[in-house]
């Protein structure tokens, strides 16, 4: 029977058959062995990405402030080791600095002081500040303190509002003879930048970086109290 050609065919076109499946079992076997493959890769990527953000992922906890009289708030400092940055380190004194010449007095001190907020200030804020202490205005300080009057400020708080603006929270302590302390605290809102170093060699060593304050507007933060 095996002789017969029709028989033969039919079993040389099984074979054939039979071939063919196991060939593409293979492939398919293949495919899926690759794409199985692919998958778990990308799923060790988003793990790694995952494990690699999740430092980023970070609280950081700090202390508000608030006035018990004005019910002002500040942030008094962050509850983690993170240091400020060198540049605003060095706003932040420049910011104090100008503000402490601007409002202290004391008749030894007033040109002093005079020099330093003009070297440190725009034409127009120069020429603003001269117009409130010139002798002539009755409400400069120097009419008002005379030779045994005083002022003191000390800072209490800087904050930024945006790049090159800031304000600043001070207290200013009057000292007049055979009268009480008068204390009063402000907001100086100031915008500021830097410019060239001065060339005049007194003026750099008041201000050795340029620094310039372009806009000053000052706000009362309280109302007077007895010291």
């Amino acid at each position: 029977m095996t002789d017969c050609p029709e028989i033969v065919a039919f079993l040389n076109a099984a074979k054939a058959w039979e071939t063919d499946q196991v060939v593409r079992a293979h492939r398919s076997e293949r495919r899926a062995w690759i794409f199985a493959g692919v998958g778990l890769a990308i799923a060790l990527t988003a793990v790694v990405a995952v494990a690699l953000l999740t430092p980023l992922k970070t609280v950081e906890p700090f202390v508000v402030r608030v006035d018990k009289n004005t019910g002002a708030t500040d942030i008094v400092t962050r509850l983690t080791e993170q240091r400020e940055s060198y540049n605003e380190a060095i706003d932040k004194y420049f910011l104090a600095r100008y503000v402490t010449y601007r409002g202290s007095y004391s008749s030894a001190m007033a040109y002093p002081d005079y020099e330093a907020v003009t070297t440190m200030s725009a034409p127009q804020v120069a020429n603003a500040y001269f117009d409130e202490i010139k002798p002539n205005n009755p409400h400069s300080p120097t009419a008002v303190y005379g030779k045994d009057g005083q002022v003191d400020v000390s800072v209490n708080a800087i904050a930024f509002l945006g790049e090159g603006v800031a304000q600043v929270r001070f207290t200013r302590t009057e000292h007049l003879p055979n009268a009480q302390d008068r204390i009063t605290r402000w907001i100086a809102t100031i915008t500021y930048r830097y410019l060239n170093p001065p060339t005049d060699e007194k003026a750099r060593l008041i201000d050795p970086i340029g620094f310039q304050v372009s806009d000053y507007r000052l706000d009362p933060e309280t109302v007077p109290t007895g010291g």
